[in-house]
Order: structure tokens, then C-alpha cells, then sequence
């Protein structure tokens, strides 16, 4: 038999049978159909799936976010290795390779936002210096290795003032200590 081109339940065979007649090939218009519906079926599965995905792109990692979770952290009260082993892995800086160094500002996050407004000094370009000091910890990978599992850091504390690089009002990278 040759076929006609089909909608959704409307597949009809076009040549007769021996007796003159067309073949009836639906089962209650679903078997011939069945390939129809499996194609649908991926369809809506990979449009869905590609939804999905959607809410996940648009929540990727800003600029500010990222800034936050590599530099700004409650005060620590652990020993600055211990604290730098710990908060670089939670952090996601060991993930694929081991980060040389990284420095923790302890502190609200509203009081390091405020660096790029009220809370700091205009320096040059997008930096600006913070008007009050901050405790921070400077964590240094030390000789141990440079790929996970391997990541040792030492730590060392410090109470200084931070330059960082503002965008629309919000930080987006740390420069240094002053």
C-alpha cells in the first residue's frame, strides 16, 4: 500500500485490496499512528527539556555573585590553614585546578558592597578603596601540589583596608589590600 500523507489519527491506506477494498489498518486509530506519536512524544520530551535548561542559563554566576563567593565570608574563628583548606574547596576553588591564592574579606556583604558608594574612595578607573579596614584572610597554595585532591593552603590574617573594582555600583573583582 501506498499512504497519504497523514494528520493525527487520520492515516488511510490509497490502493484497494483483491476484493476492491481499502485495507483498514487502525486498531482504534492508534496502530497506525504509533510512529506519529512516538515522533510527538520526543518532540514535547526535548522541547521540555530544553525549557528546562532555560531557568539554569539565566541563573549562571554574575560578576558580583562570583566576587561574593570567592572573596566575602563571615569572620572565621579557625586556624587561618584550616580555614583556607576548608572555605577554598566549599568555595568551589579546587574544583578543577587548585586557585594560587585567594583573600577572604570578613565582613556583611552590605558593608563590602558598600566600598563602590558611600562605604569607600574613588582610586582610579573602576577601583575604589574602602573607607574602614576589614579582617582578611590571604590564603596561598603552598608547595603540595596544584591539581584536587591535592590543594594545601596556608593562611595568614590581617586587618587592612581593600581596593576593589566596582561595576554599576556593586564589586566585581579585588585588586589588594592597602
Amino acid at each position: 500500500s501506498t499512504w497519504e500523507p497523514c494528520l493525527l489519527f487520520s492515516c488511510k491506506a490509497t490502493e484497494k485490496n483483491q476484493k476492491g477494498e481499502r485495507p483498514n489498518l487502525r486498531v482504534s486509530g492508534v496502530v497506525d499512528t504509533m510512529p506519529r506519536m512516538l515522533a510527538y512524544s520526543v518532540l514535547v520530551l526535548f522541547v521540555a527539556l530544553l525549557l528546562g535548561s532555560l531557568p539554569t542559563l539565566a541563573q549562571r554566576e554574575t560578576r558580583h555573585g562570583k566576587f561574593q563567593r570567592q572573596h566575602v565570608a563571615a569572620n572565621s574563628g579557625l586556624d587561618a590553614r584550616l580555614y583556607c583548606n576548608l572555605m577554598m574547596q566549599r568555595r568551589g576553588m579546587t574544583n578543577i585546578k587548585c586557585k594560587p591564592s585567594n583573600t577572604f574579606i570578613h565582613g556583611e556583604a552590605t558593608a563590602v558592597d558598600a566600598i563602590c558608594n558611600n562605604g569607600g574612595i574613588h582610586s582610579s578607573d573602576n577601583y575604589y578603596d574602602s573607607n574602614s579596614a576589614f579582617e582578611l584572610t590571604v590564603c596561598r597554595l603552598t608547595g603540595g601540589g596544584t591539581a584536587p585532591p591535592n590543594c594545601n593552603y596556608r593562611g595568614r590574617v590581617s586587618t587592612q583596608q581593600v581596593r576593589v573594582a566596582c561595576v554599576n555600583g556593586l564589586p566585581v573583582h579585588f585588586k589588594q589590600a592597602l
